[in-house]
């Protein structure tokens, strides 16, 4: 794959510029020129292949060339509440989302959450999440949202699939049916679990209790299996 860069702007006239951080790793840390060919994505769909015209030291212009590319959407609309784990952990788990080809990320505070994150957090992740797109082939950006209180949460989801992970609960083989191209939200509690309380109320309105597997996972690792489950489930035949 041609080395990627993130142009939120869309090209004016075929003309397309990088400034700032990609401009300087294409010009600094890739090293590259006049005439290289590069691969372009604002993160929202649109891809290009492109030649770099001009370097200069904070700025790159370049030229589309040909048809926009075919976008990489993933098959099912994923929105992943979770509680948040410590430290780089969390670092690991945006990263491997957008990897994935998750839609939407919901950090969410409940009652043994002990992490939440700041705005200058979040800021920073999302730039994870553009350099992970760049590495995966993604054209669309994982949105990353500001947390939100599990309760308050609850009652702004109308996905026609919600499903809370808890243990005891129903295994994949008995997961509801996931039709391509459907809006679904996953939640993961924090390491102690959402309290019976928590499940209760997500019960009441419409959540199924779904079941990981037979071992207690972190935060992360939840994340990863359960996004990596119903996205599988989200391209098979029925």
């Amino acid at each position: 794959m041609a080395d990627r860069f993130f142009c939120p702007e869309p090209p004016s006239g075929g003309q397309i510029f990088l400034e700032g951080e990609e401009a300087k790793h294409l010009s600094r840390v890739r090293r590259l020129a006049a005439g290289d060919r590069v691969e372009i994505f604002d993160g929202k769909g649109f891809a290009t292949r492109a030649e770099v015209v001009t370097v200069l030291r904070d700025r790159v212009q370049l030229r589309a060339e040909g048809e926009p590319l075919p976008d990489r959407t993933p098959t099912s609309f994923l929105t992943l509440a979770t509680a948040v784990p410590k430290g780089e952990r969390f670092d690991w788990l945006v990263e491997k989302l957008t990897e994935l080809g998750v839609s939407r990320l919901q950090p969410v505070i409940t009652e043994r959450a002990v992490v939440d994150p700041r705005d200058a957090k979040l800021d920073r992740l999302r730039r994870v999440i553009v350099e992970a797109s760049k590495q995966c082939g993604r054209n669309r950006l994982m949105e990353l949202e500001r947390p939100r209180n599990w309760g308050t949460f609850l009652e702004s989801v109308s996905d026609p699939v919600r499903l809370i992970a808890h243990p005891g609960g129903a295994g994949p083989d008995s997961w509801p049916i996931i039709v391509p191209g459907e809006a679904i939200t996953l939640a993961i509690g924090p390491e102690g679990g959402f309290t019976d309380d928590e499940v209760g109320k997500a019960q009441i309105q419409g959540w199924i209790p779904v079941s990981l597997g037979t071992t207690l996972l972190r935060i992360e690792t939840a994340g990863i299996v359960g996004a990596a489950l119903v996205l599988s489930r989200g391209t098979q035949e029925r």
